[in-house]
């Protein structure tokens, strides 16, 4: 069960002070907790530690500026060629997506059923395989 909490009489607005205000930042941005977790902690929503750090003019530590780190792409001795020659860009598939397939009906009445992608030289010793069965 959820808890409730009943207020009896006005309901007023909480004064934080400018040092309160100071305290809870200073705890969200060097504790290691969530502002999520901060806000809990102190009854507050995070939306107020947030609007708290642009009125004050605090902002989140920033490690160091960025760097780029040197990168060198070398193929290797034993790499198999990723694409037939004849393949100009990777297939783009979305998920739950498979390729087409190919409905080929032989000559002595058998169906053969292949992925739409398969090499032709495959393609045709499979045909000759199926009608020579």
């Amino acid at each position: 069960m959820a808890r409730v909490e009943i207020l009896a009489g006005l309901e007023r607005r909480r004064f934080w002070s400018e040092e309160q205000k100071r305290a809870i930042l200073e705890e969200a941005l060097t504790s290691g907790l969530t502002m999520a977790d901060v806000a809990r902690r102190h009854d507050i929503v995070p939306q107020q530690i947030y609007t708290w750090r642009r009125q004050l003019g605090l902002s989140a530590p920033v490690a160091t500026d960025p760097t780029f780190l040197p990168v060198v792409v070398a193929a290797s001795e034993n790499a198999e060629p990723r694409y037939r020659e004849r393949d100009t860009a990777p297939r783009v598939t979305t998920r739950g997506s498979r390729p087409g397939r190919i409905e080929i009906r032989c000559t002595n009445g058998r169906v053969l059923k292949v992925e739409a992608g398969l090499d032709a030289g495959m393609l045709k010793a499979l045909i000759r395989s199926v009608e020579d069965a």
